[in-house]
């Protein structure tokens, strides 16, 4: 759904909010509002006295902060606030420039306009200036994957005309390998593909709904829980494929995993777990997706778009799920490149080219840590030389490790900003750092280099020297995860292998090879499944029958 605001915003009912946390929880340029708001009215009027309330931190082009009836005396970009603030039954729209110097009344908000609208699923980003009669519904599958007729027969054409010759018609349960595309024409999206030998259109979706779609994986088995005897027997379990990002992130409670979509599917796909068919639900969301997350102890995860907009959305259980957008902030100028939330759930860090922040420091590539129960910026960490491309908090340390440009890792103390520079200085020549994770005890960290041999380093938490080196199979290492007991470690590679090893002794367990470049790999929460994402619109996940051991 779409939030009130344009780009951040955040609503609170204050009757379950501590007056504690609502000081907390906005900026103090909401008190210029509010003096205004009581000379209006002609009585004081505290955040106290509001039912709701509302804020967006945003930059505004000129000095009317965004308020069309206000006249324009500077033309200069301002940084400032929206406020909507509800007394007694009517909201009223204010504007704060960041020094509070300029207060601007847009009036009162019509509560009808506050109505939430679900993202359209007419917004194929992959249909371009070429596409006629549209709009076409968002592309559920792409190059490179197999799809399947839904329903009755799908037609395969000489062109991707529906007036074209028909080639073959190709009933349920056959595999069509997409192969070029899209041509978006009169309404349909049409796919290049190869079927039965004969290659030909298929049309994937038109105004009748979808005709192709993502083909389900067979029921996931019994599993044991991997330890380092068993990684040796790792097997396949299933594979989903879909027009994702090969990227993709577990609920702790292993329930659900989620996919960021493509461009031409921008949404976010649910796989409910619990369920005996991996068929996924999406969210379509209005802008891409640059970054994703899921909130530690909670059914919610991060969205970080391509705008720099965050979002966080709530999946709630039942058939089918329902998606609830909880928060929506407007953290950064560009595409969020990166997010992570402390062990709690309570802090979330985001990076991108430049922070949204009302304090005083250098915005460029700086990262923000939010504190969620209070919605609001804890601290910033600026000073960064070029933009962060990876962030992890220690799982028991109140630190996070960033990873700028693929070149340096700073060490950050996230109650006092300080920048603690522990891997600065570690090697004699320039290296170029790819993957981090931390260990779930904390105490312990994994580092990839770009570099052929010792690519893989461990860390003992605060120490300056490596305890192991790992020489992996293949070089392009672009993903590291620990086992949940800490006992493996996981390394993937775009090469499109994966490797297993043992952090007690430091040899390589066991090896798997994908048909794509591997760019995310984890294993799951309850330590049963590895999960592999790849560049071919794929996500595998790997585990050992229940007993095997």
């Amino acid at each position: 759904m779409k939030a009130l605001l344009a780009k951040l915003s955040v609503i609170l009912t204050l009757a379950s909010i501590s007056s504690y946390l609502l000081g907390q929880g906005a900026p103090s340029q909401i008190d210029a509002a509010l003096l205004d708001l009581s000379a209006r009215l002609g009585y004081g009027v505290g955040i106290g006295n509001l039912s709701n309330w509302q804020w967006e931190q945003t930059t505004f082009p000129n000095s009317a902060l965004g308020c069309p009836t206000a006249p324009v005396a500077d033309s200069a970009a301002i940084i400032g606030y929206k406020f909507q603030l509800t007394h007694i039954g009517l909201t009223h729209d204010y504007r704060v420039s960041n020094d509070s110097a300029l207060v601007v009344y847009c009036g009162e908000v019509d509560p009808a306009a506050a109505s939430s609208a679900p993202a359209s699923t007419y917004s194929n980003r992959l249909c371009g200036e070429t596409a006629t009669a549209g709009p076409y519904m968002r592309s559920r599958i792409n190059v490179g994957m197999e799809a399947g007729a839904v329903g009755g027969l799908l037609n395969l054409r000489g062109q991707p005309s529906a007036d074209a010759q028909v080639l073959l018609q190709i009933p349920a349960g056959w595999p069509i390998s997409v192969t070029g595309g899209p041509e978006c024409a009169d309404g349909y999206v049409w796919w290049l593909a190869l079927v039965n030998g004969q290659t030909g259109y298929i049309a994937e979706s038109g105004a009748d709904g979808y005709f192709a779609a993502p083909i389900a994986p067979p029921q996931l088995p019994s599993r044991e829980v991997l330890n380092r005897n068993l990684a040796p027997y790792l097997v396949e379990f299933g594979r989903v494929s879909g027009n994702f990002q090969p990227a993709h992130a577990w609920s702790s409670d292993n329930r659900f995993l989620i996919a960021p979509g493509a461009v031409g599917s921008d949404g976010v796909w649910v796989y409910d777990l619990h369920q005996a068919a991996l068929s996924p639900q999406i969210l379509a969301l209005d802008d891409g997706i640059a970054a994703l997350a899921f909130r530690p102890k909670n059914q919610q995860f991060i969205v970080g778009s391509e705008t720099g907009a965050l979002q966080l959305w709530e999946i709630s259980a039942g058939e089918p799920l329902a998606f609830s957008e909880r928060l929506r902030l407007n953290a950064h100028a560009g595409p969020v490149s990166a997010v992570a939330f402390s062990p709690d759930g309570n802090q979330l860090a985001s990076a991108g080219p430049e922070a949204y922040t009302h304090l005083d420091v250098d915005r460029n590539f700086a990262a923000i840590v939010w504190d969620l129960p209070t919605v609001s910026q804890h601290e910033v960490h600026s000073g960064n030389s070029g933009l962060i491309q990876s962030m992890a908090f220690s799982p028991v340390h109140s630190d996070i490790l960033t990873m700028v440009d693929a070149e340096w890792l700073r060490n950050w103390v996230t109650y006092s900003g300080d920048n603690r520079s522990v891997f600065d200085l570690q090697f004699g020549v320039p290296v170029r750092f790819l993957a981090l994770d931390y260990s779930e005890d904390g105490e312990r960290l994994a580092v990839a280099l770009d570099r052929s041999f010792e690519n893989v380093l461990l860390y003992r938490y605060q120490q300056p020297e490596p305890l192991a080196s790992f020489q992996t199979p293949t070089f392009n290492v672009t993903a590291l995860d620990f086992s949940p007991d800490g006992a493996m470690l996981v390394v993937g590679a775009a090469e499109g292998l994966f490797s297993i090893w043992d952090t007690e002794s430091h040899e390589m367990i066991a090896t798997r090879e994908t048909d794509g470049g591997i760019f995310d790999v984890s294993f799951s929460p309850d330590g049963t499944m590895i999960a592999v994402s790849t560049d071919r619109h794929s996500l595998s996940l790997y585990g050992v029958p229940l007993g095997s051991g």
